[in-house]
């Protein structure tokens, strides 16, 4: 997984609001009755640990800030010190994202802060080893941003997602790049399933799609892990999808 560019992460406003309607949509529909253990790669401040501990203080037991970025895990640690004196327990680690293993059979909630594309790299392949190792299991949930201002060209994301386009009978331009907006991230999830062999035993839900505008386009999207199969159609058509910086809120 590619290294961030930027040192510090101190993203804006929008951001933020994006993370508390997703999280707020999940702690009301899909949050189980039980602590859970708190995972992130959502940058240098620790903005998203301190809202989730202000939120709903008994919801994680633990809490983790991953970054592989020695720079960036300094500037972690020193914020994590910050908190912990003010009674909030966070653990910074000098670490990738999916090589995160598990030490308990407490259900987790992942944040994974991207600042590209969660698409057209090795994704699907981080992920299927993540399913395959049970890193990321049923009664997890895991949050992803993902960006859009489509960098690689409409040409080359029409020709890589040509099956997942033909599997949602979509033809149209237009209409493709709609759902490339709303979905790309469930296209990449699909495939890891597909690639570790398991969609047939992990039912996959999107339960959200937040648009909104700091610096750049960027999306948040949720999703929830659980027994079952996961029908590629359903999965991604019954994805809800809303703004936070266009009247919406």
């Amino acid at each position: 997984m590619a290294q961030r560019r930027r040192i510090k992460t101190d993203y804006g406003p929008y951001k933020y609001a994006a993370f508390h309607l997703l999280l707020a949509r999940w702690l009301r529909h899909y949050a189980l009755d039980t602590s859970y253990r708190y995972v992130t790669l959502g940058g240098t401040e620790l903005r998203d640990v301190q809202s989730i501990y202000f939120i709903e203080p008994g919801l994680a037991s633990r809490a983790m800030s991953l970054e592989n970025d020695h720079e960036r895990y300094k500037l972690g640690e020193a914020t994590a010190e910050r908190v912990r004196n003010v009674g909030l327990m966070v653990e910074t680690v000098e670490q990738d994202f999916f090589d995160f293993e598990r030490d308990g059979d407490e259900p987790h909630l992942f944040f994974l802060d991207l600042e590209g594309i969660c698409a057209l790299a090795d994704y699907h392949l981080r992920f299927a080893e993540m399913f395959r190792k049970a890193a990321l299991r049923e009664r997890d949930a895991i949050f992803i941003t993902s960006h859009l201002g489509h960098n690689p060209g409409w040409k080359r994301i029409f020709s890589a997602f040509d099956a997942e386009f033909r599997i949602l009978g979509l033809v149209d331009p237009a209409n493709k790049r709609t759902w490339y907006r709303l979905a790309h991230p469930s296209f990449t999830l699909f495939r890891a399933l597909s690639h570790a062999n398991l969609q047939d035993e992990i039912a996959l839900s999107c339960f959200g799609c937040v648009e909104y505008r700091d610096k750049s386009p960027m999306a948040l999207y949720g999703y929830v892990v659980e027994e079952g199969t996961t029908p590629f159609p359903t999965f991604v058509r019954n994805t809800p999808h809303f703004h936070v910086n266009n009247g919406y809120a």
